[in-house]
């Protein structure tokens, strides 16, 4: 079993082995391939994060730094939020959960009398 580079070197030996009979067209195509390549390498890699420069204050100016306030996180379906742990937060979770698991309990039974359905007897 051979490596991936074997393959790889076997592929770019075969093209560089026929680059003379290639036409210019085909040239074009494999330069933009091996280009997007590279571009998609140094994205991937992350190294065009590290090129980007940062802002400076000008002289004289500093900079403030600002705080927002961090919205807590919303209750979904019913449930209080996650960093509650209050007995009235329980109550309301074990109220939701009990409310979430009747109408599973619900869509389950609509399930089994769906598939305990007998076809109808079409007239033509």
């Amino acid at each position: 079993m051979c490596g991936q580079g074997f393959w790889l070197g076997s592929i770019l030996g075969v093209i560089l082995d026929n680059w003379i009979i290639m036409g210019t067209a085909i040239k074009w195509v494999i330069g933009i391939i091996v280009i997007a390549g590279i571009a998609w390498l140094v994205w991937w890699s992350g190294w065009l994060k590290s090129m980007t420069p940062t802002t400076q204050p000008a002289a004289g100016q500093t900079s403030v730094a600002t705080t927002t306030p961090v919205a807590a996180a919303q209750p979904t379906n019913g449930m209080s939020a996650s960093n509650d742990t209050s007995d009235a937060a329980l109550n309301q979770d074990a109220a939701a959960i009990d409310t979430q698991m009747s109408a599973y309990n619900t869509d389950s039974a609509n399930v089994n009398s769906s598939l305990n359905d007998q076809p109808v007897s079409q007239s033509y």
